[in-house]
């Protein structure tokens, strides 16, 4: 039997990324498909269930990596359209900070454009009417005005084939584990639910007797199970003699906790020169200083 369980939490010991555990079974704190993964694959994920109000590791479920995973960074821009105020504030602050000659016949037509401008906007219609005639328009100043980051989301698709009984039972332990976490929990008053638990994601890579963070591969910080989806036995009506199904397909949408900035996924965030992941979880959410008399 495959000793890859064990194996892993003695690793990840070493890197206080886990704790020992033993390898299978329902009161085991690692769970892994296939039973043989460490036989016969070098790269894996690996799901760690952590508590939330601790951040403390409780379990552990390590897959083969699906092919095809992507990761979709993105962040928001809108359209801010400074228009008359816009044009007057740079035309004055220029003037002022001495980068435009006020002399000049150029500036101080710009400075009478923008006076001009406002005075025109606070005549409503009768002001766009008087433009209009001259065949001329105000200048919208329009910029891109950074917004932030959204929020990454990632999916694993998994088709679990239970090759024994033995397998079958894991199988069934990391579906119900899933989804166990996906829920929340009752709180103190049944007014209140407590958030479901953060799972961390990380690609592992076996080197030698060693397994390593994956450095070719994303670092993803905290995040919650957003959507699950199984599908029994999609490709055939077979079970095992215990009544377990031979196929399991698992579809997971797994969102991190807060959007990110640099700091939260890169170790230097203010150097062009390097782009190396810290692989390190800080707080799994964005909640703004409280300032003093609030």
């Amino acid at each position: 039997m495959s000793t890859i369980g064990s194996k892993a939490a003695e690793v990840f010991n070493n890197l206080d990324v886990a704790k020992t555990a033993k390898p299978k079974g329902a009161g085991s704190t690692i769970l892994r498909y296939p039973l043989d993964l460490d036989q016969h694959a070098l790269n894996y994920i690996r799901f760690e269930i952590v508590d939330r109000a601790t951040q403390l590791d409780q379990k552990s479920i390590y897959l083969y990596t699906p092919p095809g995973f992507s990761v979709p960074d993105g962040a928001t821009y809108n359209q801010a359209d400074l228009g008359i105020v816009g044009g007057a504030t740079e035309a004055a602050t220029e003037t002022a900070s001495g980068e435009r000659d006020i002399g000049s016949a150029q500036n101080a037509k710009d400075l009478a454009g923008a006076v001009i401008q406002k005075a025109i906007s606070k005549g409503g219609t009768i002001g766009q009417a008087a433009l209009i005639q001259g065949g001329q328009a105000s200048n919208p100043y329009t910029n891109v005005a950074f917004q932030g980051t959204v929020l990454r989301s990632f999916n694993f698709p998994f088709k679990l084939v239970a090759e024994s009984e033995d397998e079958a039972e894991q199988v069934r332990l990391i579906e119900n584990t899933f989804r166990k976490f996906l829920y929340p929990d009752v709180a103190d008053t049944e007014f209140l639910l407590k958030y479901p638990p953060l799972f961390k994601i990380e690609f592992v890579t076996k080197v030698g007797d060693e397994m390593l963070r994956n450095k070719f591969m994303p670092f993803i910080n905290y995040c919650y199970l957003l959507n699950m989806t199984t599908t029994f036995n999609e490709g055939t009506n077979i079970f095992h003699t215990s009544g377990q199904p031979t196929e399991v397909t698992l579809s997971l949408t797994f969102q991190e906790s807060k959007a990110m900035i640099r700091k939260d996924l890169y170790s230097d965030p203010d150097n062009f020169n390097t782009a190396d992941y810290h692989g390190q979880y800080d707080s799994p959410v964005n909640i703004p200083p409280v300032q003093d008399g609030e």
